[in-house]
């Protein structure tokens, strides 16, 4: 695909504050357009069959995926189950057919059949798009039509990139703030570079395995210099279900880095997105199990090792943080508990309260293979609750949800509560907005400048 077409893709907006009344305005336009050229002159028992059968049909769909299948702690939620139902709705009612004796009066046989079928793939098509885009607008996640295919943001694979090469001699950094001591040079460029990079996981014996997904990789303009600083690292995870793609096709990260690197001389952290899931559908809970594989020990240990073996940056894990939102946020949360000399730096947004695969004992029994132990040894509060004195002596991070989240809204000060008691350094924010990428791309946006400091790139 061209590049103008990507352009003008990438210019076709998804996301505005009218998008869900606009699709149900234009879903009950084309059921009424059904009734009173279909449906209208059937008998009314016959009528019923098409609210019926959508109702039956998003109920059906959230029993066997909600309740039966449970790929998601939290659900798909009500208002995918309702699209659903209105989607059915109208084409069970395209379907039923109509008075064709008046067609025959009116025109042709053959003809009839055609104007008949376009009538029926136009009102189905429109109330598909309309279902797809409002549940889009909804959980405000894909910005644009080319986000959608997948052409939101650029990448190239990083063995790929000259600029990205290994210089000759390992970048160092003296005292102090990184942005004292450095000096762009002219030939910087003036935005980074999105790389993909595959970051395998090591020894899977005695679990079912764990095979993540290419990690996604931001460099700043200062790490594509001959000059290449001493940059610090943030690990970034997304949700479930999701991609490491999605912090760039959903979350606007490249936007945000390169305008953080621009007000900053061209430092930013190096950011890598890497894989917790394996899948859109596994939850491995961020623990090494048998079900979900070694992932804590990818996340601690395998993704650490690969990116001072691949990327030139700063080795010292003072500068170094984790990060995510939803289940990836709680993964963050499960890293620094687990491992704070790897990760001393969080950014946990709209976290759960504790792993889960729906309740407790679900998770327990499930997930754990009824191991409570097992299941404490990865939960972050039973980990703080635990932790001996000075265990979490220098670590911070910053927890933050949406003002309209109240089903993670209280996580937050329970967490808080928990992490200061163990002695860490907690900042607690606040965002317009749901358990959305809205509220997560801000957050990140927002959060840069403090974690800025915190890795000592700026003073």
């Amino acid at each position: 695909m061209t590049d103008g077409v990507v352009q003008l893709l990438r210019q076709v907006r998804l996301l505005h504050p009218w998008m869900g009344a606009a699709c149900l305005a234009v879903v009950a336009a084309v059921a009424a357009a059904v009734w009173v050229t279909r449906t209208r002159h059937l008998p009314w028992r016959r009528q019923l069959a098409a609210p019926l059968a959508g109702a039956g049909t998003g109920a059906a769909c959230w029993l066997v995926v909600d309740c039966l299948w449970r790929p998601f702690a939290d659900g798909v939620g009500g208002t995918v189950w309702l699209w659903v139902a209105l989607t059915a709705t109208v084409v069970v009612q395209v379907l039923l057919g109509g008075d064709a004796a008046a067609d025959r009066t009116r025109v042709r046989e053959h003809k009839r059949r055609m104007v008949r079928a376009a009538g029926s793939g136009v009102s189905i098509t429109a109330t598909v798009a309309a279902a797809c885009l409002a549940v889009n607008a909804f959980f405000a996640a894909y910005p644009s039509a080319a986000a959608v295919l997948g052409m939101g943001v650029a990448t190239t694979p990083l063995a790929s990139l000259p600029a990205a090469a290994a210089l000759p001699r390992h970048p160092e950094r003296g005292q102090g703030a990184l942005e004292d001591t450095w000096q762009a040079p002219a030939a910087m460029p003036q935005t980074g570079a999105v790389v993909t990079a595959t970051i395998p996981a090591g020894d899977q014996s005695g679990t079912d395995g764990f095979t993540p997904r290419d990690a996604y990789i931001y460099l700043p303009p200062a790490y594509l210099t001959p000059q290449r600083p001493a940059l610090p690292v943030l690990v970034l995870l997304t949700g479930q279900p999701g991609s490491p793609s999605d912090w760039f096709e959903l979350g606007g990260l490249k936007d945000s880095l390169d305008a953080y690197a621009a007000a900053h001389a061209g430092l930013a952290p190096v950011v890598v997105v890497a894989d917790l899931l394996g899948s859109p559908y596994r939850n491995p809970l961020c623990a090494d199990t048998v079900r979900g594989g070694k992932v804590a020990t990818y996340l601690e240990r395998d993704v650490p090792a690969w990116i001072r073996a691949h990327l030139q940056v700063d080795d010292d894990a003072a500068h170094w943080a984790i990060g995510g939102l939803s289940n990836g946020g709680t993964c963050a949360l499960q890293a620094v508990t687990r491992s704070p000399q790897v990760y001393p730096t969080f950014l946990a947004m709209s976290a759960e309260e504790h792993p889960t695969l729906g309740s407790e004992q679900r998770t327990i029994d499930v997930g754990f293979d009824g191991d409570r132990a097992a299941y404490e040894a990865n939960d972050p509060l039973s980990l703080l609750a635990a932790a001996p004195a000075g265990s979490y002596a220098g670590v911070a991070g910053v927890l933050s949800v949406g003002t309209g989240d109240d089903r993670y809204a209280q996580v937050v000060p329970t967490v808080a509560d928990a992490a200061m008691r163990a002695g860490m350094s907690v900042t607690e924010r606040e965002y317009p907005g749901g358990h959305t990428w809205a509220v997560w791309s801000a957050a990140l946006r927002d959060q840069l400048d403090w974690l800025g400091q915190r890795l000592a790139l700026t003073a």
